[in-house]
């Protein structure tokens, strides 16, 4: 027995057997997508993190979290940090 289930023209599940269990064959959830463009790949596009706050985009920043904000933003100087290396 075939059963084809469909939402907005989609597939979600296309082929379902029974003989007495069920077997998925095939499961495909929206498009699948063939290319990216590498413009999107940007720390600016990245949720929670903003570039424009803090020091700003120069060299030798790091991203610290700022809890007032919420965001991760570039910070030259480190306060409140504690950093044990360990023994190497």
């Amino acid at each position: 027995m075939a059963i084809r289930v469909t939402s907005n023209g989609t597939t979600k599940v296309q082929k379902i057997t029974s003989t007495g269990t069920s077997t998925v064959k095939t499961v495909v959830v929206g498009t699948p997508v063939k290319r990216v463009a590498s413009g999107a790949f940007n720390i600016n596009n990245i949720g929670g993190v903003d570039t424009s706050a803090g020091d700003g985009n120069v060299n030798g920043a790091v991203l610290v979290y700022n809890v007032t904000t919420g965001k991760y933003e570039p910070k030259k100087e480190l306060d409140e940090t504690n950093i044990t290396g360990g023994q190497f």
